[in-house]
């Protein structure tokens, strides 16, 4: 009887030569790793041999009852086909993003009054267009139909029009006197707009202002004529292509850190660095942490547009190079082509005499930054316990909060931080059960018991559990987990309550451990916020 690793073996074996795609699978035939290879057989029997050396190639093969392929013509294919089945798999074993979805669609509504809204995925039943992959000009569209056709949906009953009927954006769904009507033929318009494209929808208004005229409309003409001009001036500054020059001075600097632990993305633009992401790696002793770095730019640039230029430190080999930049042309549909600039070693960066000297001084400047951000990050356990004055050095810290709306809908949250980074996998909502009407203390205390309620959570306390709020807070909950180091954070004068400091202590926010506490306050109270805001929408709706 053969085996799954027999059958693995075999199904290797028959692999053909070609380039294309290859898919693993589990027992139960969900795909949980997705690759690309110029030679599959190839490619793919590396899994077995370095199985003894290589963590994820032992993780993969291990977690793996079959394979599949699918061949491709070119490299190229393979690499674009490789991105399409990630982002339909979401395979557990690939770098994935899944910090948000980074498309926007344009969407209009279904049911007795339908509207226009910007969303980032397709759940609800309407009329899309989209995905847009440039967040910024969708939102400026989404703006100027808005506006242009006053198409804002007021959930307020004001006689008289809200303020932003009097400003001209709100269809006037406030006043008593709605002209329902009149404001489905100007949303109309606006689904004409995205549907036709600029110079159909532009010879529509022109007829439609010439019939308007015939017929002596004419104050629907000029509401015509002034759309019209509207669209004009907005295709115009739309289509405008940015010069070759103003694109290329826009790029991402990515640096691997000099002890192989960290990967950071800045962007750069007139010798200014802007920390984009920071990657802390883990990998074996045998494992290839430039391959790793490399999967992390792929897995990035699948999610996000990249600019013309993009400068690295880490070794990619010419063909592959070559190979991506090909790739993200391609996938993004850019017309300029992408290049990759490879500042290969430190020594390198620091070296004046470097025939690119403008790119190795972005370099430097980036592994000066990159270096002194990682110092602060291996300092933060340490700074923590020093500002909170713990026996122990500060890992993890979970963050609750609760949020509310006028009493209504009360939930809370509660965010996990490791080493003064955000560990989803452990992020929770909560629907408050047992209390009925606004009570903060009452809310934090059930769901604090909650989400240690299970023998599993119960062996993962944090090192410290932080609440959003005073003193109040703090004592409605510190008697749960007498083991456990309790803090509260309140907003105002930054001021954080503990055992330690029953009568507070004002944070010195220049301090990098104070700022990691207020952002991770900050982040639970924003978690919470989206979370009732969800709730409180779709009973609406």
């Amino acid at each position: 009887m053969l085996t799954c690793m027999d059958t693995l073996a075999k199904q290797i074996k028959n692999l053909p030569t070609s380039s294309g795609v290859y898919l693993f699978k589990d027992e139960y035939g969900h795909v949980i790793y997705i690759g690309k290879a110029k030679n599959l057989k190839k490619r793919v029997s590396s899994y077995l041999v370095h199985k003894k050396t290589d963590v994820k190639a032992a993780t993969i093969i291990d977690s793996s009852y079959s394979l599949d392929h699918i061949p491709t013509a070119t490299e190229l294919e393979a690499l674009i086909l490789e991105a399409r089945l990630i982002q339909s798999y979401s395979p557990k074993h690939n770098i994935i993003f899944k910090g948000g979805q980074p498309f926007l669609y344009i969407m209009i509504t279904m049911g007795k009054l339908p509207e226009v809204k910007l969303v980032r995925n397709r759940k609800r039943k309407g009329v899309y267009f989209g995905p847009f992959i440039e967040k910024t000009p969708a939102r400026k569209v989404f703006d100027f139909l808005v506006k242009t056709f006053r198409l804002k949906l007021c959930k307020k009953k004001i006689d008289n029009g809200c303020l932003y009927y009097h400003m001209g954006i709100c269809s006037g769904s406030c006043r008593p006197d709605f002209d329902k009507q009149a404001y489905l033929d100007r949303l109309e318009l606006a689904r004409k707009s995205l549907a036709q494209g600029h110079k159909k929808f532009l010879a529509y208004l022109k007829k439609q202002i010439d019939l308007c005229n015939s017929k002596q409309e004419f104050e629907k003409a000029r509401d015509f004529h002034k759309y019209f001009q509207a669209f004009e001036s907005v295709f115009n500054v739309l289509e405008t292509k940015p010069s070759l020059i103003d694109t290329r001075i826009k790029k991402d600097v990515w640096v691997l850190t000099r002890d192989r632990k960290a990967l950071f993305l800045f962007s750069e633009r007139d010798n200014i660095l802007k920390k984009k992401r920071v990657f802390y790696l883990s990998f074996a002793e045998h494992e290839h942490i430039e391959d790793l770095c490399r999967e992390y730019f792929v897995s990035y640039y699948r999610a996000y547009q990249a600019p013309v230029a993009i400068v690295v430190n880490f070794n990619i080999p010419y063909h592959e190079k070559k190979l991506l930049e090909d790739f993200l042309k391609a996938w993004h549909k850019r017309e300029l082509p992408v290049s990759i600039i490879a500042v290969c070693t430190e020594e390198q960066a620091r070296d004046d005499r470097v025939l690119d000297s403008y790119n190795t001084g972005v370099m430097r400047m980036a592994l000066i930054q990159a270096e002194q951000e990682l110092a602060k990050h291996i300092a933060l356990p340490k700074a923590l316990k020093r500002l909170l004055q713990t026996k122990h050095e500060i890992h993890t810290i979970d963050c609750f909060d609760v949020s509310h709306k006028q009493g209504f809908f009360l939930v809370g949250s509660c965010v996990r931080f490791t080493d003064g980074q955000p560990d989803k996998n452990k992020f929770r909502r909560f629907k408050i059960k047992t209390v009925k009407k606004q009570d903060d203390y009452a809310s934090l205390r059930e769901i604090v018991s909650r989400r240690y309620k299970s023998q599993e959570n119960k062996n993962d306390f944090p090192d410290v559990i932080l609440i959003d709020g005073g003193k109040g807070q703090l004592n409605a909950v510190q008697d749960l987990f007498p083991d456990v180091t309790f803090v509260s954070l309140a907003k105002r004068e930054e001021t954080i309550f503990l055992q330690n400091f029953p009568r507070g202590k004002v944070l010195d926010q220049k301090t990098y451990a104070a700022q990691v506490l207020i952002a991770i306050r900050d982040y639970a109270h924003h978690f919470a916020i989206s979370y009732h805001r969800m709730l409180s929408n779709v009973i609406e709706e």
